[in-house]
């Protein structure tokens, strides 16, 4: 398994082959969605986790946020089970990010999302090689052992891929946005009926070990309805995909796809709404994109996380997933920057004292968010 010829074929390949349809006993899925989801490993004993159990969905609110403390409390009339408040105009919303907040808002908008991981980066977590009888990265005490046992820093396999889904509930906009998942989908957007609410597909992120950095690729669709602040550089970046857009530079406004890109679709019979998402851009090294200098961020995925403008790096906030060795069960970081460090550009990890050894657990924030022990 190789890179293709530049970081942004790479990312669409991953894309196109994730978002393919596949065949299962409950039906049509797609791809990513017959993986692993990171749930199953916080916790095992959900139903749908147990090896020969049908497969479920693990809608849930977002880690790094649920890590951090700051997630808001969804309304007591109407909320979604598993999901989180989208970012308003509320006291709890940064100053900086008000401007940003989307103008369709329903009373009580919500999303849901989901991280999957592929069955190669599934087997590495659960059995890693070179460990002790047993070895497992489902808990810190596990990865701490493992690191210790093999003496050098945790790597994952080549083939490792991991995807983050963001969905917005069809009820979080309001009745002038109106969509469903019948006769009124939203246009170039892909929807899907969860558990009986209409979802739409608005922020995709995805990881590949293809690159000894991982490969860092987001992707939104192109619809005002549902991404208004897309490719907006007072934001977070601009978007830039020289091979799968055209015009590559963009600052909001809707782009062509390339044909090397739709002939990339239409070989894999992927569904027509998927022609109209965007590459925002990719990462391998923390100067990248040079375009940004270094900024790279979804204007759904980030924002709704609370990142304040400017400050989205998807490879530098991963640079920082580790865990505090010296304590037991070890700590772990809060989703980002450790101390004064930069969240754009490269990590700075806080030297070893007492009381304090960081380990890089290989950019993995589910590493870092897998239960102590």
């Amino acid at each position: 398994m190789k890179p293709a010829s530049t970081q942004e074929e790479t990312a669409w390949q991953l894309f196109v082959a994730a978002h393919c349809t596949v065949n299962t006993p409950a039906g049509q899925k797609l791809n990513w969605e017959t993986w692993t989801e990171q749930t199953c490993w916080l916790n095992p004993s959900a139903p749908g986790c147990k090896s020969g159990e049908e497969k479920k969905r693990f809608s849930h609110a977002i880690s790094l946020l649920a890590t951090r403390g700051k997630l808001a409390t969804p309304a007591a009339t109407g909320g979604l089970p598993g999901c989180q408040t989208m970012t308003t105009k509320s006291s709890q919303t940064p100053k900086s990010l008000l401007p940003f907040v989307p103008g369709n808002l329903s009373a009580n908008p919500q999303f849901c999302e989901e991280v999957y991981v592929n069955a190669a980066e599934a087997a590495f977590v659960t059995a890693p090689p070179g460990g002790k009888p047993g070895a497992t990265l489902t808990t810190r005490v596990g990865q701490a052992d493992y690191i210790a046992t093999t003496g050098k820093p945790l790597d994952f396999p080549k083939e490792a891929v991991e995807i983050k889904a963001d969905w917005i509930a069809a009820s979080s906009l309001n009745a002038a946005s109106f969509f469903n998942c019948s006769d009124k989908k939203p246009a170039g957007v892909y929807v899907q009926t969860i558990d009986g609410v209409c979802y739409a597909l608005v922020g995709v992120h995805i990881s590949s070990k293809l690159y000894p950095n991982w490969l860092w690729a987001t992707f939104e669709p192109q619809s005002p309805l549902t991404n208004p602040n897309r490719c907006k550089p007072s934001l977070y970046s601009s978007c830039n995909d020289p091979w799968g857009s055209n015009p590559a530079l963009s600052t909001g406004q809707a782009t062509a796809a390339t044909k090397n890109l739709t002939n990339l679709m239409d070989q894999a019979g992927l569904a027509p709404e998927f022609r109209n998402y965007r590459l925002v851009g990719t990462q391998t090294q923390y100067e990248q994109p040079l375009s940004s200098k270094g900024k790279l961020g979804n204007s759904f995925v980030e924002f709704n996380a609370r990142v304040l403008p400017q400050q989205a790096s998807c490879i530098t906030c991963h640079g920082y997933a580790a865990i505090n060795v010296a304590l037991h069960p070890p700590g772990t970081g809060n989703g980002g920057p450790i101390g004064n460090g930069p969240s754009i550009g490269k990590p700075v990890i806080p030297p070893t004292i007492p009381g304090r050894h960081w380990e890089p657990v290989d950019f993995s924030w589910m590493l870092g968010f897998m239960p102590g022990k």
